[in-house]
């Protein structure tokens, strides 16, 4: 499941990073300045992490962290544009601001990612591994060859 959440923000990661090149070359965004910097600390952070991924290992507690900042960033964002901005926020500059969802799946997935995702979930077919379980300690324990049965 790390490695899902791991990939998952390096998709997001890339399509946050694609779509802040397309609205800054088009120039004309409402957005303030704040919201990008926000979201480039984002970016920047999410590259380190793939870095280190790449060169080393990325523990828990620091994808966990990422996707804390991204909720909280999300929720700012929100709550900046909506009561001191008054920006009208165009679809896909969404991807950059956050929508009201983000800090929800963001928190979500935190969470998982916080309490060890094995505990709650079950990857697979719980019978098939039942079955499996069961053949394999059928197998382990071997009657004697030599029992009297009387």
């Amino acid at each position: 499941m790390k490695k899902f959440m791991f990939y998952l923000m390096v998709i997001n990661n890339f399509l946050a990073s694609i779509v802040m090149i397309i609205v800054l070359a088009m120039g004309n965004s409402a957005l303030p300045s704040l919201t990008f910097g926000l979201r480039g600390a984002l970016i920047f952070a999410g590259v380190v992490l793939i870095v280190r991924r790449y060169a080393s290992w990325v523990r828990r507690g620091e994808l966990t962290a990422w996707y804390v900042a991204e909720a909280a960033v999300a929720v700012f964002n929100l709550v900046y544009l909506s009561v001191f901005s008054h920006v009208s926020v165009q679809a896909l500059e969404f991807v950059i601001t956050g929508t009201l969802v983000t800090p929800v799946l963001n928190g979500v997935l935190a969470l998982l990612l916080f309490k060890g995702i094995n505990r709650y979930a079950v990857i697979g077919d719980p019978e098939e591994e039942e079955v499996s379980a069961a053949g394999s300690a059928a197998q382990s324990v071997q009657p004697a060859a030599n029992t009297n049965l009387q």
